[in-house]
């Protein structure tokens, strides 16, 4: 085999890789995974918290549930 076909075989595998964990982990939506991302840092900027940290991720959690299922359900306008 090549060289040059040994790289672009490579550069498939890398890249089938990376969007493999793209999908995985971003999924349909990116503004969810943001949102994710965003609790697990204000969780852990409020980790010594015995109060304030679980009860604000629980609301971070319940606010970010309550958007992903108003963005599914909300009537689109056709265009």
């Amino acid at each position: 085999m090549s060289s040059h076909k040994t790289q672009r075989k490579i550069w498939k595998g890398v890249k089938g890789f990376f969007s493999f964990w793209k999908d995985f982990l971003v999924g349909d939506s990116p503004v969810l995974a943001l949102g994710v991302i965003i609790i697990l840092c204000v969780a852990y900027l409020l980790h010594r918290s015995a109060i304030l940290g679980p009860v604000t991720a629980i609301v971070l959690v319940l606010v970010l549930m309550t958007f992903a299922v108003w963005q599914k359900t909300r009537p689109r306008r056709p265009s």
